[in-house]
């Protein structure tokens, strides 16, 4: 049985989509992530991918265009990213706010957090 996170961000463009990446590079074999957006843009921005170049998480990246969180069912986690979405489990406010590689190395910090901690259960 797979379990899964639900990453949100205000449009499901970015960030969102980098946690992802992550996540899916890092987490447990039973749990896998989808994003979202409470406002999605109609296309991935190319932050997402020049956030990841050169890491290992790239090849994680889903290149679908955002969905909205309604379209995403049966999460167990959901993780709001400087947003508050219906249901959440966790809020994450990352101070860094520019899409550069200090945000992308905050992600990962909390990727990291994040898996180890559905690891343990």
């Amino acid at each position: 049985m797979t379990r899964t996170v639900l990453f949100v961000c205000r449009h499901g463009a970015a960030t969102s989509r980098v946690a992802a990446a992550f996540f899916d590079e890092l987490a447990p074999p039973d749990w896998h992530a989808v994003s979202a957006g409470l406002e999605p843009d109609r296309v991935l921005s190319p932050a997402a991918a020049r956030l990841l170049r050169g890491t290992t998480a790239a090849a994680h990246l889903d290149g679908a265009p955002p969905r909205p969180v309604v379209d995403v069912r049966g999460a167990r986690r959901i993780v709001g990213i400087d947003c508050a979405p219906t249901g959440a489990t966790d809020l994450w406010t990352l101070r860094h706010r520019e899409f550069d590689t200090a945000m992308r190395d905050e992600i990962y910090a909390l990727v990291v957090e994040f898996a180890a901690e559905v690891r343990d259960g």
